[in-house]
């Protein structure tokens, strides 16, 4: 049961990604941002981690592994969802570059 997790949290963190980072239904909400963005320190960050797919998905990746995972008894809960979620944020890094180069093919 704990691969199908894995490998449900890893599809989450990519199409979450996909989804907030390259779908038209998030560029208004991005270009506000963007133009916060030239306001504020956070908008910046904000802003950038937006521009970053890969950045992204780090944060989605822990997200989803503090959301859907349980704790693996690590080192701690909080170190090992964050331990999880970069290990699923690499996974998903992986999933959509498999997923790209089936579509190039296309």
């Amino acid at each position: 049961m704990l691969i199908i997790k894995f490998f449900i949290a890893i599809v989450i963190t990519e199409a979450l990604t996909e989804i907030i980072t390259k779908s038209e239904i998030f560029r208004p909400l991005r270009a506000s941002i963007f133009k916060l963005g030239k306001q504020s320190k956070i908008f910046e960050w904000i802003h950038n981690l937006l521009d970053c797919g890969y950045c992204f998905s780090v944060w989605v990746g822990c997200a989803i592994a503090f959301l859907f995972l349980e704790d693996f008894g690590l080192v701690h809960k909080y170190v090992d969802w964050f331990i999880m979620g970069i290990f699923i944020h690499r996974l998903s890094n992986v999933f959509h570059n498999i997923v790209d180069r089936i579509h190039d093919t296309d």
